[in-house]
């Protein structure tokens, strides 16, 4: 029973960390006759969305903590050219598409892999004062933590 209880708190995601997603805002679409092929292009912008909000006590150090996931996140957020070529106006859409997909992809793994190092540098808002020395949010050091 109490390994089961222990298990359960394990795996389960820590309340106190929010799960943010990039997703991308194309505008600007065009599709182009290049000689005999077709160029697609987009203007690519990320919308940073909430999956799950953070539930924050009242802890200095744990909401500076947690306003760095913020911060890492608006900065991987950049807005991007993306373009794709095709035979036919059809399949440079497509081949826009999974190119815009792909990039999305990356971000969000990149932004996963930023997280980690930031929660082990800062072991997780314990040491947030050293944030700043690794090119993280620094701030004050947290008394109410998530375990790792």
């Amino acid at each position: 029973m109490f390994l089961a209880a222990a298990l359960a708190v394990a795996i389960s995601p820590c309340a106190y960390r929010p799960e943010l997603k990039m997703v991308p805002v194309v505008s600007q679409l065009r599709i182009v006759r290049q000689g005999s092929s077709y160029q697609a292009a987009a203007h690519v912008r990320f919308s940073v969305r909430s999956v799950r909000k953070a539930q924050l006590p009242d802890d200095a150090g744990l909401r500076a903590h947690v306003h760095g996931y913020f911060t890492i996140v608006q900065r991987l957020a950049q807005a991007s050219q993306v373009q794709a070529l095709g035979t036919v106006p059809a399949q440079a859409r497509a081949h826009l598409a999974k190119a815009i997909a792909a990039l999305a992809y990356d971000v969000n793994v990149e932004y996963k892999r930023q997280v980690r190092v930031y929660d082990s540098v800062t072991e997780n808002g314990r040491s947030q004062d050293q944030g700043p020395a690794y090119g993280f949010p620094g701030g004050p050091n947290a008394n109410v933590y998530c375990a790792r």
